[in-house]
């Protein structure tokens, strides 16, 4: 078995037009819901501060056919998204061939996936598939064991983690600072909206997985 971290990119991979389209956004699949095998329905997790924003690039996306809210909240919402026949998808393939996708998310202009793999075969068949297809397929990080990679424990996504990384390793959370809030959105070329939002949703998920205890008594 191999755990990798892979990046993928076309104008045509489900979803790229609205990834695009929000640069201070946040989207990852709630993989543990089930599809629709009739229709490509899936599930996401859509984090941003203009939900307005958000469905005017669903309503544009070539790749959707059907979108709708199903949890609402403060900045963030769960959508169901049905795909149009436009849409490019490889993780139907992973899935054919054994693996697992642990994770996807949202990342640059494009999806960053975790998988499981069966082998090294496997993986250069998504290799030539994406070839084929002229997707971009990036091999970040690959690790051959017998058990999942918990690189990415905690429930954080890619995205979190570069925020929070990136503030120990420049000061933002010394005394006194050494980089402000603004200085630190400019070196990872995002918004102040965007980092403020990826650093206290990072930080709230590692006290919830880490320090609160389920059971108060």
């Amino acid at each position: 078995m191999i755990s990798t971290q892979v990046y993928v990119e076309h104008p045509d991979v489900a979803l790229t037009y609205t990834i695009r389209s929000l640069p201070d956004g946040e989207i990852s699949v709630i993989s543990d819901v089930g599809t629709d095998p009739q229709h490509d329905v899936y599930f996401f997790r859509i984090e941003a501060t203009n939900f307005d924003a958000v469905e005017s690039a669903l309503e544009t996306d070539h790749t959707v056919v059907d979108f709708s809210a199903i949890l609402e909240g403060e900045d963030q919402r769960v959508y169901r998204i049905e795909y149009s026949d436009d849409a490019k998808l490889i993780t139907p393939l992973i899935t054919e061939r054994g693996g697992l996708t642990l994770e996807s998310e949202s990342y640059l202009n494009g999806w960053m996936l975790r998988l499981q793999l069966e082998g090294h075969d496997a993986l250069r068949e998504l290799n030539e598939y994406a070839k084929k297809e002229g997707i971009r397929f990036d091999v970040l990080a690959l690790t051959q064991n017998d058990e999942l990679d918990d690189q990415f424990d905690f429930g954080l996504t890619v995205s979190q983690i570069e925020a929070l990384v990136a503030a120990y390793r420049h000061g933002y959370y010394d005394e006194p600072r050494e980089i402000s809030m603004e200085k630190l959105a400019s070196l990872l070329d995002i918004s102040h909206t965007a980092i403020s939002g990826r650093l206290r949703r990072g930080s709230a998920r590692l006290i919830e997985e880490t320090l609160v205890d389920e059971d108060p008594d």
